[in-house]
């Protein structure tokens, strides 16, 4: 018997997400994608592949020590700071990691998030620490909530804050480039992910996001869950997909429907986590952005 098990949960165009849909695949006028051509699939690197399998044991062997303190929120620290030593290092160097709370021109603003990928070209505001911001949410391209143990309480906690996250405004354009792909499009949500070291079942996962979709119609969904040498769970990308290098394909994203892909991954979760995280963000950056909604001369003393 197979120890790799894949599923698809296809859910009906709920609001917030119907929207973001239209947004890319009917305002034509500011959507642009240049050249592109169709060819094979690239091959999975099956070194880099073996590499990921060594950091997930190390992960988990680094998660066990950090139980040892006896500390939930000193544990829950250390895992956090495990997950931001294993990112940053391969993060392209534009980006970098941080904590804290992000906030819009409108006074809105998400709940503390554990770790934060910016956009190093955007400014903070400092909170007299190294790692902790408050962070305008025009510089952020994706945040990731850190779990212990992603228990059926705590994924329903955090999709609501995942929805507070995704629902901030943000002005400018969204700009991808990969390979010959070259495409623009109106602003998008923040991306949002969850790693979990350990967890409940891809079936129970499906079970809260489909409920939670039945009691919150203009929901949003996490872009990708990780369980570490369990599962992903991957929802349908609203950019289109771009594959491979000189030989690049593109697919264009599904309208009228958000899907969820779940896959049981005893010894690749951590990979394929990276790998549409990194496909995720890497291209994307905001364009065409201003930041005058954060201050009103007429509102100062």
């Amino acid at each position: 018997m197979s120890m790799r098990k894949s599923q698809s949960l296809t859910f009906g165009c709920f609001g917030a997400q119907l929207m973001e849909l239209r947004a890319v695949s009917s305002d034509l006028d500011r959507l642009t994608v240049r050249s592109f051509r169709r060819f094979e699939k690239p091959q999975m690197s099956t070194i880099v592949k073996m590499q990921f399998r060594r950091l997930a044991e190390g992960l988990k062997a680094q998660y066990s020590i950090a139980g040892g303190t006896g500390h939930a929120s000193t544990t829950g620290s250390v895992r956090e700071m495990l997950v931001k030593q294993f990112l940053q290092p391969h993060l392209p160097s534009s980006l970098a990691i941080r904590s804290g709370v992000i906030v819009d021109a409108d006074d809105l603003r998400s709940r503390q998030q554990d770790l934060i990928i910016i956009d190093k070209d955007f400014p903070l505001i400092s909170i007299g620490s190294d790692d902790a911001a408050l962070i305008v949410a025009e510089s952020v391209l994706a945040t990731i909530e850190v779990k212990s143990n992603l228990t059926g309480e705590e994924l329903t906690k955090t999709l609501d804050s995942i929805n507070l996250t995704k629902n901030l405004t943000r002005s400018g354009e969204l700009q991808y480039k990969k390979s010959g792909a070259h495409i623009r499009t109106p602003m998008l949500p923040i991306n949002a992910y969850v790693f979990a070291y350990e967890g409940i079942s891809t079936e129970a996962i499906g079970r809260i996001l489909s409920g939670y979709a039945d009691a919150n119609p203009k929901c949003h969904f996490p872009d990708a869950i990780c369980v570490l040498g369990q599962s992903v769970s991957q929802r349908s990308q609203f950019m289109p997909v771009v594959k491979g290098g000189k030989n690049s394909t593109a697919t264009m994203p599904p309208v009228g429907y958000v899907q969820v892909k779940h896959q049981e991954l005893v010894k690749d979760a951590l990979y394929v986590f990276y790998t549409r995280f990194l496909d995720d963000i890497q291209p994307l950056r905001v364009v065409n952005y201003h930041l005058d909604g954060y201050y009103n001369e007429d509102d100062v003393e």
